[in-house]
């Protein structure tokens, strides 16, 4: 039901269409709501106490804030845990063109001799309007690796989801590091089966003339476990390129000190994106 409160009439502010890098493809039903079209969604302006919860690092690592952020300003994403970890990169860059604009301001600064940090600003239609997506018309061999011993894998991107788990199982590695403890090798065994898991479809083997497909996790977890060191290198090359595709955050700098170009890397960690 509409709010019938007078004061919000005129700071509702109209939202923007935009298509996530992915454009959907890898989405089960649900994800996004039925009326979505090639995943071009709209997103609405961010109100400041939305903006305060992104840049709070406990509701960040807890996967509340993202749920909430789409609830407000992006309603047709309806499962966000569940989106893909490049397209949550591009929500968050829509987010701020929908709430400030298509020009972002940063302060950045040449290495060459005597340079001076200045503002520079940024168009991030520019960013948006040229997505790296040409893999993507090729994704069943983009994202398939036939490792040495005959078998296939089908690998698929990074979830938002998953990322939050290895972003926790890495910090619990880096918080024993600082203490000086010594953590335990299990922990680091647990972060690269977890980073293989994240990463793995579906492995295909094909016994006695017949292929079989295994999806079963606990069953790809059991096979991660005892595959040698070569494979593992073997799913990483195809990780790798499997990842090239989606917006690229890296723009150029003019240097007004040298008269260079310089990239600069737009930061998408949520707590500091729009402080720049």
């Amino acid at each position: 039901m509409p709010s019938l409160n007078p004061l919000l009439s005129s700071i509702k502010l109209p939202g923007r269409v935009f298509q996530l890098p992915s454009k959907g493809l890898f989405y089960a039903p649900g994800v996004l709501a039925s009326t979505v079209v090639n995943a071009e969604i709209q997103v609405k302006p961010m109100s400041a106490l939305t903006e305060l919860k992104i840049k709070s690092a406990d509701l960040l690592i807890s996967g509340k804030v993202l749920r909430e952020v789409c609830v407000e300003c992006a309603p047709e994403i309806l499962n966000p845990e569940k989106l893909l970890s490049r397209d949550v990169d591009g929500l968050f860059c829509f987010l701020v063109a929908a709430t400030y604009g298509d020009v972002k301001k940063i302060h950045s600064g040449h290495d060459c001799k005597g340079a001076q940090w200045r503002d520079h600003q940024v168009n991030l239609q520019t960013i948006i309007a040229n997505p790296n997506n040409e893999s993507l018309n090729h994704v069943d061999t983009l994202f398939s690796v036939k490792l040495s011993n005959g078998q296939t894998v089908r690998l698929k991107p990074v979830t938002y989801e998953d990322s939050l788990t290895m972003m926790n199982l890495k910090q619990s590695v880096a918080k024993a590091d600082g203490a000086g403890e010594i953590f335990p090798l299990k922990l680091l065994e647990e972060i690269v089966v977890a980073d293989l898991m994240s990463v793995i479809d579906w492995v295909e083997d094909t016994q006695g003339g017949e292929v079989i497909k295994v999806t079963n996790k606990a069953q790809i977890e059991e096979w991660i476990r005892a595959i040698p060191k070569r494979f593992v290198d073997e799913i990483t090359v195809g990780v790798n390129r499997s990842a090239d595709w989606g917006f690229t955050f890296s723009v150029p700098i003019e240097c007004p000190d040298c008269g260079s170009t310089y990239p600069y890397a737009l930061d998408l960690n949520p707590i500091n994106f729009f402080s720049g």
